[in-house]
C-alpha cells in the first residue's frame, strides 16, 4: 500500500515538473546558460525586442528571453562556439509584440548587439568592446574599460565613463556621455549634447539642440543648428559653430574659430589665434598671440572687445563699416 502511494506521488510530481515546462513553452519563456571564459563575445541580432546586459562575476553567459510567440520559439536560436555566444531571433512577421532579451555575462567580455526596434541597455560596469545598433529604442550604458560605437534611429543616448574611444549616434534625441579617454565623435539630428570631458579629440554635431562639453585634451569640432555652444578648456585646435546660439570657451591652445549667426561670442584665454564672427551680438574675447597667426573678431550687430596681456607685443586694427542705409539714417539727426 504504502509503495502504491509512493509510486503514485513520483508520479505527480513528475507529471508536475512537465507541466511547468510545457507552461513555459507556451508563455513564449526560453533560458540557457552558457559556461565561457573571461574576454569572450557575446552576439545578438534580433528583429524584434529590447536588449538588456548585467555584467557579473561569473564565468558564465545566461540568456533568458520572454514574449515569444508559441509558433516562433522555434525561431530563437541560442549557440555556442568556443568561447563565443550567439542569440539570433527572426520571428515570422514584423509586427510583434513586446519581446526582451536579458542576459548575463562576465563583466570582462565583448558584446555585438542589434535590434530592430527596440532598447539597448547595458547596466553595470564591463570591460570590453561594445558595439550595438538599434532602429527604434533608447541607448543606455554604464561605465566601460574598452570602446563603444552605438547608434540609434530614434532614441538618446546615456553613456557613462568610457577609457577607450566612443562613436554614438541617434537620428532624433539627446546625447549624454561621461568622460571619455579616447577620441569621442558624437552627432544627433534633433537633441542636445553633453559631454563631461574627453581626454584626445572630440567632434560633436546636432541638427538642433545645445551642444556643453568639458576640457578637452586635443581638437574640438563642434556644430549646431540651433543652439548655444559652451565649452571647457581645449589643449589643441577648436572650430565652433551654431546658427542661432551663444558661445562660450573657457580657454584654448591653437587656433579659435567660432561663428554665431544671431548670438554673443565670449573666449576665454586663448592662446594663438582667433576668428570670431557674429552677425546679432557681441564678441568678448581674451587673446595671448602666439606669433603663428593674425586674428579677426567681427561682429554685425553689436559691440566687439579684444584684451592681450601688457607685455605682448601686438598691432591691432580696428574698422567700422556703415552701410548706406545707416549713413542716410544717421544724417537726419
Amino acid at each position: 500500500m504504502k509503495r502504491t502511494m509512493i509510486a503514485l506521488l513520483i508520479g505527480l510530481l513528475a507529471s508536475v515538473v512537465l507541466a511547468q515546462k510545457d507552461g513555459d513553452a507556451t508563455s513564449g519563456s526560453r533560458a540557457k546558460s552558457f559556461s565561457v571564459g573571461k574576454g569572450g563575445n557575446l552576439e545578438v541580432s534580433t528583429n524584434v525586442g529590447e536588449i538588456h546586459i548585467a555584467p557579473w562575476e561569473k564565468n558564465e553567459v545566461y540568456v533568458r528571453v520572454e514574449g515569444i510567440d508559441e509558433e516562433d520559439l522555434d525561431r530563437l536560436k541560442m549557440s555556442q562556439n568556443g568561447n563565443t555566444v550567439r542569440v539570433t531571433f527572426k520571428p515570422r512577421y514584423s509586427n510583434y509584440g513586446s519581446v526582451r532579451f536579458e542576459i548575463n555575462v562576465p563583466s570582462q567580455f565583448n558584446l555585438e548587439l542589434k535590434t530592430s526596434g527596440g532598447d539597448l541597455i547595458i547596466a553595470g560596469a564591463i570591460n570590453g568592446k561594445i558595439k550595438g545598433t538599434t532602429a527604434g529604442g533608447e541607448i543606455r550604458l554604464g561605465n566601460v574599460d574598452g570602446t563603444v560605437e552605438m547608434t540609434t534611429s530614434g532614441g538618446n543616448v546615456r553613456a557613462g565613463d568610457i577609457s577607450g574611444d566612443g562613436y554614438l549616434r541617434t537620428a532624433g534625441g539627446d546625447i549624454d556621455v561621461g568622460k571619455v579617454g579616447g577620441e569621442l565623435e558624437v552627432s544627433t539630428s534633433g537633441g542636445d549634447i553633453n559631454i563631461t570631458s574627453v581626454v584626445k579629440s572630440v567632434s560633436a554635431r546636432t541638427a538642433g539642440g545645445e551642444i556643453r562639453v568639458g576640457n578637452v585634451g586635443g581638437e574640438a569640432h563642434v556644430s549646431t543648428s540651433g543652439g548655444d555652444i559652451k565649452m571647457g578648456k581645449v589643449s589643441g585646435r577648436v572650430n565652433m559653430s551654431t546658427a542661432g546660439g551663444n558661445i562660450e570657451l573657457k580657454g584654448a591652445s591653437g587656433t579659435v574659430r567660432a561663428s554665431t549667426s544671431g548670438g554673443d561670442v565670449h573666449l576665454e584665454n586663448v592662446t594663438g589665434s582667433i576668428d570670431a564672427r557674429t552677425a546679432g551680438g557681441e564678441v568678448d574675447a581674451e587673446l595671448i598671440p602666439s606669433g603663428k597667426g593674425s586674428s579677426k573678431l567681427s561682429s554685425s550687430g553689436g559691440k566687439v572687445s579684444v584684451a592681450v596681456p601688457e607685455h605682448v607685443k601686438a598691432t591691432i586694427e580696428a574698422t567700422i563699416q556703415i552701410t548706406d542705409r545707416s549713413r542716410r539714417k544717421s544724417d537726419r539727426y
